[in-house]
């Protein structure tokens, strides 16, 4: 796929562009030219760090320190003298028993894994925000085309009607009649482009192009209820596999971790500690029997008996903040229950209003046209045939909103239940033709 986009988009410099961009490339674009794709990356990138930051605390520390100094001297009983002293340590810690940052550690990984959930919940929402983006193109395209068409045939109308005014055959009442629709349809028409226009800056937004023509919705493509058929197994999964509800959970354990930490402060910490040291003041001078190295080595034990309080009440804390984590799981389960079931139950009504539109949009044509051959043997007058010419691209607007909608309502469906991915962009992908 990436081969495919990058010298597209290079020819999309010098002419119009000679491919339709399907739904994988206009995702494969986002996830290059999105800032907001790109900013929620590196802030994942940059928490990642906190473990790795968190296991450097355990390890040993190294540290070196020199000094160089030029010294005078000037004795009461004897001259003065001149000598330059350098002195060189090299000194090693490295924590041996140290409860505060060992649950540091545990809680830096509770948290990676808190941050490792919610990109994969942005990794959905990211899908979702595509895939929305460009069916909404698709569907004011479609609705503009209707809106056009709708515009062209009150305005064969409106010509017919002008004619039989001018024989005589009607009155001057149905030519005005014939206009006003019409001028309504073009209202209605404006209106559309505008709708267009904007959903292609939002789509153009997310992906940085807005030129390309795009792939459309195939008018064969299966239209099925949500597999599993059923809200309790959806409602199921999304308890399983949501990551927002994951991320809850990894937050939960973290926060006892963070218990554990604080609870640490009452402990005692052990070090091991040893350092080189080299003093040089010279060697030809009174104080170059200072000259020496000294090597040591040593366990340090602290422990902090009273710390003012500061201990007992960040325990209190950290049991307080583990509690509202807590609830939080509580409170996503819950919004996750109603959001499956909601998610289930439209996505499910859409699949059946497919069908139902399908079948509105012939019952108008076909009204239409009965419409028609009764206004031409005169037992119905022009305004039935203009509302009849409505009613067929009002339906044909509907047939098209209701595709559109069950797209984008099962898409949000799957991403309820945390079943959203790149995969399913491949699968949208079928759906679409040229």
């Amino acid at each position: 796929m990436r081969s495919f986009v990058l010298p597209a988009l290079m020819l999309t410099a010098f002419a119009a562009p000679a491919y339709a961009l399907d739904l994988a490339q206009a995702y494969e674009l986002a996830l290059k030219n999105d800032p907001q794709w790109s900013a929620t990356t590196n802030q994942y990138l940059a928490e990642n760090q906190k473990e790795s930051i968190s296991r450097g605390a355990l390890l040993p520390t190294v540290g070196f320190s020199a000094s160089l100094n030029r010294n005078n001297i000037s004795p009461e009983l004897s001259d003065s003298f001149d000598y330059t002293g350098q002195q060189y340590a090299l000194q090693v810690r490295q924590p041996l028993y140290r409860a505060d940052l060992w649950n540091a550690y545990q809680k830096s990984k509770s948290l990676t894994s808190v941050n490792e959930a919610n990109y994969q919940q942005k990794q959905q929402e990211q899908v979702l925000r595509v895939s929305e983006a460009y069916f909404n193109v698709l569907r004011a395209q479609e609705t503009l085309a209707a809106a056009k068409a709708e515009e062209a045939a009150l305005k064969r109308q409106l010509e017919q009607a002008q004619k039989r005014f001018d024989v005589g055959l009607i009155a001057k009442t149905d030519v005005l009649e014939a206009q006003a629709q019409l001028d309504g349809s073009t209202a209605g028409r404006i209106s559309q482009e505008v709708n267009l226009s904007s959903a292609r800056e939002a789509l153009s937004a997310i992906i940085g192009n807005d030129n390309s023509t795009l792939s459309s919705l195939r008018s064969d493509f299966i239209v099925t209820p949500p597999q599993p058929n059923n809200p309790d197994d959806w409602v199921k999964l999304a308890h399983e596999k949501n990551p927002q509800l994951a991320a809850a959970r990894f937050n939960y354990a973290a926060a006892e971790d963070v218990i554990r930490e604080q609870q640490a402060g009452y402990l005692p910490t052990v070090d091991f500690v040893g350092s080189f040291a080299k003093v040089d003041n010279g060697s030809d001078n009174s104080r170059s029997f200072n000259n020496a190295d000294q090597v040591t080595a040593g366990i340090e034990l602290q422990w902090s008996l009273y710390a003012g309080g500061r201990t007992q009440n960040a325990i209190k804390q950290a049991h307080y903040a583990r509690d509202a984590s807590k609830d939080q799981i509580s409170a996503i389960e819950r919004q996750l229950t109603t959001l499956a079931r909601t998610s289930f139950l439209t996505a499910s009504a859409d699949s059946y209003r497919v069908t139902a539109r399908q079948q509105a949009m012939k019952s108008a044509e076909a009204a239409l046209a009965a419409t028609k051959a009764g206004y031409d043997v005169g037992t119905r007058n022009i305004v039935d045939v203009l509302l009849a010419e409505r009613n067929v691209y009002a339906a044909k607007r509907d047939y098209a909103n209701s595709r559109y909608d069950y797209v984008i309502n099962t898409i949000k469906l799957r991403a309820s239940a945390g079943q959203l991915s790149e995969v399913d962009i491949k699968e949208l992908n079928g759906w679409l033709g040229q």
